[in-house]
C-alpha cells in the first residue's frame, strides 16, 4: 500500500525528497492572473446591469399587457360614490345618477357633438350625469374637471312630449338622455366615423344619447331620423 502510494505522489507534479520533504518539481507563476483586466470589469458589470434592466422592462411589458387584457372592472356606485366625496358634490351623495358613462375613442366623437370641450385627453374619464348637471370625471387621479349645469329652459317646452309621442322611442321616456344639437363640424365628423348612422342627420337636428339607444331627432318637422341601439358599457 506504501508502494503505490509513492508512486501515485511521483506521477503528479510534486515529489517527495529522499528527506521526506515536499518539493515542487514545477515552478508556477500567477502573476499574470494577479491583475485583471479593470474593462473585463466593467465589460461584465455593463452586461449584467443591461440584462437587469432588460429583465425589468421585460417584467413591467407584460404587466402591462395583462392589465390591458384584463383591465379592471370599475362598478358605478364606486365611481358615484368617489366623486360625490367631493365637497362640491356632497348634495349629490345620496342621488344616484341617471347615467355613468366612461369616455372611449369609439363614443367620444358623439359625445364631443353633446358636450363642448371633449377632446382625446379625457379618455378614460367618465361623465357623470344628474337631474340638474354633467360632471366630466377623472376616476383614476380623483379629480373633478368640470361641471357643466342643464338649463331646461334651453329646449322648448314640448321637445320630449313630441319625442316620446313616437312609437319606436316611447319605451326611453324614463331616461334623461345626455343630448345636443347638431352643427355643421361635429356632423361632418360623425358622417365619416359612422356614415349609416348619420347619413340621413342634419345641422339643427338633435342627438340624444341613452344607456340602450342613440336618438337623432328633427324637432321642427317632428322627425325621428335615426333610432339606433346600444350595447350598455360595462361599469
Amino acid at each position: 500500500m506504501v508502494k503505490s502510494s509513492a508512486k501515485t505522489y511521483s506521477s503528479s507534479s510534486s515529489a517527495v525528497s529522499s528527506s521526506g520533504s515536499a518539493y515542487s518539481g514545477k515552478s508556477y507563476s500567477y502573476s499574470k492572473y494577479s491583475a485583471i483586466n479593470p474593462l473585463v470589469v466593467y465589460a461584465v458589470l455593463f452586461i449584467a446591469l443591461v440584462s437587469i434592466g432588460l429583465s425589468i422592462y421585460s417584467a413591467a411589458g407584460v404587466s402591462s399587457i395583462k392589465k390591458n387584457l384584463n383591465p379592471d372592472v370599475i362598478k358605478a356606485e364606486d365611481i358615484a360614490k368617489k366623486a360625490t366625496s367631493h365637497t362640491e358634490l356632497s348634495a349629490y351623495s345620496n342621488i344616484a345618477p341617471l347615467n355613468i358613462v366612461q369616455i372611449t375613442s369609439s363614443n367620444l366623437a358623439v359625445l364631443q357633438s353633446q358636450i363642448q370641450g371633449l377632446d382625446t385627453s379625457h379618455i378614460g374619464k367618465f361623465i357623470i350625469q344628474y337631474n340638474d348637471r354633467i360632471v366630466l370625471y377623472d376616476f383614476e387621479n380623483d379629480l373633478i374637471e368640470a361641471q357643466i349645469s342643464i338649463q331646461q329652459s334651453q329646449i322648448p317646452e314640448d321637445f320630449f312630449n313630441k319625442l316620446y309621442s313616437h312609437a319606436e322611442i316611447k319605451q326611453l321616456s324614463g331616461e334623461t338622455p345626455i343630448g345636443g344639437i347638431l352643427d355643421q363640424n361635429s356632423l361632418n365628423t360623425l358622417k365619416e366615423q359612422m356614415p349609416d348612422v348619420y347619413k340621413d342627420a342634419k345641422v339643427g337636428d338633435a342627438l340624444l344619447r341613452y344607456t340602450t339607444a342613440l336618438v337623432i331627432y328633427d324637432y321642427n318637422n317632428d322627425n325621428v331620423v335615426n333610432a339606433v341601439a346600444l350595447n350598455p358599457e360595462k361599469k
